[in-house]
């Protein structure tokens, strides 16, 4: 393995503004190896990988890769440099096919001067040396989640990249896809390839890494070898204090209902659901589980606007009873304004609550004390109602739309992605205020891509795949293989 550092930043610090997202940080990556990056939402992490992958400049400070220096202004510059970097959102033209996919980035290289049959059949090879074989005359729209993943890795690979950045690379798998999506890394570090890591997944960082570096704050407050650290102190590393426990439930389920859906059928476009039932009780959480794609979202649009189907795309019956808090699987398309101050946010669908609203006039004192006193319970920081939603990062940003739901104490909560894009820190404070919700009386509606989480959370667990419900799983059958593999359409 060689001695000089595949990646090394020196001092770097990255200004935006007020805003310093990176603070004279400093960390080596040794060449060959699978390197975590984790730390909270807005502690730096993807800026700095922004940074090696040319998409911003430092304001101070140096990195080099194989011990040169580099001085990157554009993501082109680093391509040039072996560089490749899968984003967490996809960057994919989905009416075209895989292959034409991965030829839009070859453009100006050898390998896009070749006729197209040598380009296909060099593109095979690539993926079944590195396990990530996909069908590369399908659109990309056709494909699975899975799959559109490995033809990003495939437009990496196919420029003979030597250092891969992958962005939480497993949010969108199944366990089963995960083990095998982590064979295939260490096949690419065992061809020499250097890999960077940034995920919030500590039990895959313990599994998969050989080295981790750990940000707080835009700042990076250490670095370990796997094999010398924990799960529990990278934790503790990274929010700057231990983490709790969570407490076993000390309430019964009643059997009174609060959400039933019966027969439920919808579409839109190719995503489509089918002949649903499903009853949630007072003090349950039922999670619904999935790898995204099978219908989630179309249940999700059912359930949050029904109104938003004509009768053609929506049959069936969703029965609520008592009031409903939701927060919605994409907060910034369908929960939020982001450019309006957050005490506007905090007041969406309460403006005619009699709290808030003297007839047609606002009661803005109650609106703004009202948004302090939520931030203020729910940690939001930082502590000030003016700013616009899109200034707060993720996990702040999705604090304020839980609390929003959640403190209205409704009898029933859809809640539709609870922590995607959160940070750990978050993570445990949103899934601590679901347990409390159900203990209060409320029941639950639990949708999530995240298995753990539905494992944690959950009274029971079905199973959604290609729009119909293929399992269920009571608490004390849950397994992650078994769930995993109905997810897989392995039922």
């Amino acid at each position: 393995m060689s001695q000089v550092p595949a990646v090394e930043f020196r001092r770097i610090s990255k200004i935006f503004g007020d805003c310093v997202a990176n603070e004279d940080i400093s960390f080596k990556v040794t060449a060959g190896t699978i390197h975590g990056i984790v730390g909270e939402n807005g502690a730096g992490k993807s800026t700095a990988m922004k940074i090696l992958f040319g998409l911003y400049t430092p304001s101070g400070g140096e990195f080099m890769v194989h011990g040169t220096t580099q001085n990157f202004t554009s993501s082109i510059d680093a391509m040039k440099a072996k560089i490749g970097m899968v984003h967490q959102h996809f960057m994919l033209a989905e009416p075209l096919t895989a292959l034409d996919n991965i030829l839009l980035q070859q453009e100006g290289g050898a390998f896009s001067l070749l006729p197209r049959a040598e380009q296909i059949k060099h593109l095979n090879e690539v993926a079944k040396r590195y396990g990530f074989e996909v069908d590369l005359h399908a659109k990309v729209e056709d494909l699975s989640v899975g799959a559109q993943q490995r033809v990003e890795i495939l437009k990496i690979l196919s420029q003979n990249s030597e250092i891969l950045i992958l962005d939480e690379p497993t949010a969108v798998l199944t366990p089963q896809e995960v083990q095998d999506f982590f064979k295939n890394l260490r096949q690419l570090k065992a061809e020499g390839k250097t890999i960077l890591i940034i995920t919030h997944k500590l039990k895959e960082v313990m599994a998969l890494t050989d080295e981790v570096t750990v940000f707080r704050a835009g700042k990076v407050v250490g670095c370990r070898k796997t094999s010398e650290t924990s799960i529990s102190e990278l934790a503790e590393m990274m929010v700057g204090r231990r983490l709790q426990n969570p407490h076993e439930r000390s309430t019964a389920i009643d059997p009174k209902p609060v959400i039933e859906i019966q027969n439920l059928s919808a579409s839109l476009g190719n995503h489509r659901v089918e002949n649903l039932n499903l009853t949630v009780r007072t003090r349950e959480i039922v999670g619904i589980a999935g790898v995204e794609g099978n219908g989630q979202d179309i249940l999700i649009r059912a359930l949050l606007d029904k109104h938003g189907f004509s009768k053609k795309h929506l049959s069936g019956k969703i029965i609520t009873h008592g009031s409903v808090g939701s927060f919605p699987e994409d907060r910034l398309r369908f929960g939020v304004l982001p450019t309006r101050p957050a005490y506007e946010n905090y007041l969406l669908g309460q403006h005619r609550s009699t709290k808030f609203a003297r007839g047609i006039f606002l009661k803005l004192n109650d609106v703004i004390q009202a948004t302090r006193a939520a931030m203020e319970q729910y940690d939001v920081r930082p502590r000030n109602e003016n700013l616009t939603f899109a200034s707060f990062s993720g996990g702040n940003q999705q604090k304020l739309v839980v609390a929003r739901a959640l403190l209205q104490k409704p009898q029933a909560v859809i809640a539709a992605q609870p922590t995607r894009g959160v940070d750990i820190g978050a993570i445990e404070f949103i899934h601590n205020e679901i347990r409390a919700a159900r203990d209060a009386g409320s029941g639950v509606l639990l949708i999530s891509s995240e298995l753990d989480e539905l494992m944690a959370l959950s009274d029971r667990i079905l199973v959604l795949y290609k729009g119909h419900f293929v399992a269920e799983f009571s608490r004390q059958e849950f397994d992650e293989i078994k769930i995993g593999a109905a997810m897989g359409g392995g039922h």
